[in-house]
């Protein structure tokens, strides 16, 4: 006699590296930056994770977030390595260095490090007193 068989998880596949990448790009937050700054030389290898990035971070939903932070390409002829050049809003300055990473790990990265610092304000929500809530008191 065979044990029955037992559905456990799902059927439906992931939605790939694509959907982890634009997972990852929703989630960025620029309020702690205050100047980002991606050096790379174009005809360089390893370079198009941090093209990648750049165009995640330079989108106007992450510029929404803030629009005070400046997001600058630095392209350079000297085949120096990828970095990107973070300067935070406390003054701290963080640099990635690019060369192996694959664009979802640069915005995991920066998710983790960056993004969440930003704690969002609470809103404070104020009673309008009913005539029931007043008889009470």
């Amino acid at each position: 006699m065979a044990l029955p068989y037992k559905h456990a998880g799902t059927f439906l596949r992931s939605g790939g590296i694509n959907a982890a990448v634009n997972k990852q790009a929703k989630l960025l937050n620029l309020k702690p930056a205050k100047r980002i700054v991606f050096t790379f030389d174009p005809f360089g290898e390893n370079v198009t994770s941090i093209r990648d990035a750049l165009f995640h971070m330079s989108t106007s939903y992450a510029q929404d977030t803030n629009p005070k932070c400046i997001v600058r390409p630095n392209i350079i002829s000297t085949r120096a390595n990828p970095t990107i050049d973070i300067t935070l809003e406390t003054g701290q300055k963080l640099l990635v260095k690019t060369e192996h990473l694959k664009t979802l790990e640069i915005l995991q990265l920066f998710n983790k490090f960056v993004s969440s610092q930003f704690k969002p304000e609470e809103i404070a929500t104020t009673v309008k007193l009913t005539k029931a809530l007043k008889k009470k008191k």
